[in-house]
């Protein structure tokens, strides 16, 4: 598979968590879910280079999401670095947005 396709799949995933999540998460949210779930990261910075995003803005999401769909693990005070994980609710979000996914191209590559 090449980055090309990745990223497009990536983000169709993005795009199918907005759809069945629930009202209000911003498009950086569900893009940080995804990445946390397919393993691009679960950390602040790395989640920050990996998708080309301010650490800033990463670590104020991950600030809007905390205790609903993200848990925090650790901080480095000095970096301010933060660990994450997934909720049970983030966790079955984005498998039923992947599982989605993989049947929608299934079904395209059938037809």
């Amino acid at each position: 598979m090449d980055e090309e396709d990745t990223v497009t799949r990536f983000m169709a995933a993005v795009e199918e968590l907005l759809q069945i999540a629930p009202a209000g998460l911003q498009p950086t949210g569900a893009a940080l879910i995804v990445a946390v779930h397919i393993g691009l990261g679960s950390d602040s910075r790395s989640l920050s280079n990996k998708l080309g995003i301010a650490h800033a803005l990463v670590l104020r999401e991950i600030g809007v999401l905390s205790g609903t769909l993200l848990h925090i693990v650790r901080r480095q005070a000095r970096t301010q670095r933060t660990f994450v994980e997934l909720t049970a609710k983030a966790k079955a979000l984005a498998s039923t947005a992947s599982n989605a996914l993989k049947a929608s191209s299934l079904s395209s590559e059938t037809s």
